[in-house]
């Protein structure tokens, strides 16, 4: 009886994360693009094309993060629905923990950098923007990033 209640269990939990996981490949987010109109000087034009650029930047690599953090995630639940132990469950899932914290970090540094370094080419061109924290979804958390928003010119 046991047995069939363990085998019944442990498909269950494989059925779930393979539903799970189809919608990982879907997650793409966009950058926000700013038109340049003709009423625009050339300076202001090329300001706000470089403001598209880094955000385009930015959005890059927020992908690759939430990528990577869905595959690590998908290995993480690979690896705890493996060991029955729950010893070695806490410790999997301290080590994806401080894994996953690193990795969206690391991001959170970079895009910080890009973000202050397009905010005062942007201002010195005489744009005034500022930033504005997204959400984000990364495969099991929601944090807030920092790309450049164009307020006016």
């Amino acid at each position: 009886m046991f047995k069939k209640n363990l085998i019944a269990a442990l498909f269950a939990l494989l059925l779930v994360i393979g539903m799970g996981t189809t919608g990982f490949a879907n997650n793409n987010v966009q950058s926000v693009e700013y038109g340049i109109t003709e009423d625009m000087t050339p300076e202001i034009a090329k300001a706000i094309a470089d403001v598209n650029s880094t955000n385009a930047k930015i959005y890059v690599e927020i992908n690759k993060a939430i990528d990577k953090s869905e595959k690590m995630y998908a290995k993480y639940q690979k690896d705890i629905s493996k060991q029955p132990n729950l010893v070695r469950q806490a410790e999997l899932t301290k080590k994806y923990g401080e894994k996953s914290d690193k990795l969206i970090s690391d991001l959170k540094q970079q895009t910080e950098k890009m973000t202050l370094k397009g905010i005062e080419k942007a201002e010195r061109a005489g744009l005034e923007v500022e930033i504005e924290l997204v959400s984000i979804t990364f495969a099991d958390r929601t944090e807030k990033i920092d790309p450049i928003v164009v307020v006016s010119w």
